[in-house]
């Protein structure tokens, strides 16, 4: 169908909020920051799980509040913890205050999480749009990743120029606000709010509903938790490109005034930069690839080829070269998978519990990374992080193995 110029203005809407989102310039050297100040890999795990813990707890509680009290409100406050946790990353230098920064952090992730998807699927609903949730997801999607990629190619030009990692997260306060003020901008009706006021009891009666619903349906449980687990290992994952980095020897230096060890932040955020782009295109066009297969074979096979990667990164973890080809497909799988999976979780849940229902998806997240975030870093600090790479990519293919064992075993009883 073609869309009004009214439509396109509010997706591009939706779109320039994941831009701006995105533009977390510390993101690319967050684990060098960290081990600056004497953290080990056995520390950052403890504060990702730091993380995932407030996640944890707030993740229902939170979509409860988006689908009762309004989804535009929540999303605003959320980013007022993400504000508040980028001034203490700045200002802490040490472990305590790196939990602290872990905690508000947490909290902007939980508020976070599910809400602007639900925002996306309400507005689709709303202009007769449902059939399209994966192109328009996609699409928005590939403006997040275009906003992570200038974020690393910025914080190139950064790192050369500033004087302190710190001066990042700074920065990263800007297009926060920018954010808070382009949510203000949609539509009230998107706001979704049913009630006036606050009611500790049918607040609970409401998460308690929820929870049961998703968890009783078998469907949709295994749903929830195909969705969650995968996502569990690329978070984990995602960010030790840096520490290979850190134990990889630079030899090659770009910017001859510039130290070795700088070169490893400015290469860092290139390599990230690279990753973006072709995430943001895998993303924009994942909806393509239901010409060739369907939902659920397409998001299963996902566990195997990333199992590869891993196992590839693992392998070949002295080579630069090799490791980058390997952490680029693992974000180019993730971003073919995630359109796919909204679109799974938005077809089957029901229209009034979809923000919940993508709260608790992201709980589960937070729980598989509580459990395995420390011991990975405990894993890595013992052995090394071509362990680390190969055990979760043996992981990752025992689940695709399984699942496929799974389903033949419950077809041939049906």
């Amino acid at each position: 169908m073609e869309l009004t110029r009214k439509q396109k203005n509010q997706i591009n809407k939706f779109g320039f909020y994941g831009f701006f989102k995105n533009l977390r310039f510390f993101d690319p050297v967050l684990l060098i920051y960290l081990s600056s100040y004497g953290l080990t890999t056995f520390h950052i795990g403890v504060l990702y799980a730091i993380r995932e813990i407030i996640i944890w707890i707030f993740e229902v509680p939170s979509g409860v509040i988006a689908d009762q009290y309004g989804k535009k409100t929540e999303l605003m406050v959320c980013f007022l913890f993400y504000i508040a946790s980028f001034l203490v990353f700045a200002l802490g230098g040490s472990f305590i205050w790196f939990i602290l920064a872990m905690v508000l952090f947490g909290l902007g992730e939980a508020f976070r999480s599910g809400t602007h998807k639900s925002i996306i699927m309400a507005y689709l609903d709303q202009e007769d749009m449902s059939d399209q949730k994966s192109k328009t997801y996609g699409k928005t999607r590939s403006f997040s990743m275009y906003g992570s990629m200038f974020s690393s190619l910025f914080t190139i030009v950064l790192v050369i120029f500033l004087p302190d990692l710190k001066f990042l997260f700074f920065l990263a306060v800007i297009p926060y606000v920018i954010d808070l003020l382009l949510i203000a901008s949609y539509p009230n009706s998107l706001n979704g709010k049913k009630a006036t006021t606050f009611n500790l009891k049918s607040f609970y009666q409401e998460g308690r509903n929820t929870i049961g619903y998703a968890f009783k349906d078998s469907k949709m449980r295994s749903i929830l938790i195909s969705s969650s687990s995968y996502q569990a290992a690329f978070k984990i994952l995602k960010d030790f490109v840096q520490l290979i980095l850190l134990s990889i020897p630079i030899t090659i230096l770009l910017f001859p005034q510039i130290s070795a060890a700088d070169h490893v932040e400015i290469y860092s955020a290139m390599m990230y930069a690279f990753i973006f782009f072709l995430s943001a295109l895998t993303s924009r066009f994942s909806y393509l690839l239901l010409k060739f297969s369907n939902h659920e074979r397409l998001t299963k096979l996902m566990w195997l080829t990333s199992g590869l990667a891993s196992l590839l990164i693992g392998f070949f973890i002295s080579n630069i070269f090799i490791v980058f080809l390997g952490f680029i497909l693992l974000y180019v799988f993730l971003n073919l998978r995630k359109p796919l999976m909204v679109e799974i979780i938005g077809d089957h849940a029901d229209k009034e519990r979809r923000a919940s229902i993508l709260s608790i998806d992201s709980q589960l997240t937070s729980i598989f990374i509580i459990v395995f975030a420390p011991l990975l870093g405990y894993l890595t600090d013992q052995t090394s992080l071509a362990v680390t790479f190969i055990t979760i990519g043996f992981m990752m293919i025992s689940i695709y193995i399984l699942t496929l064992i799974f389903n033949n075993k419950k077809g041939n009883e049906q």
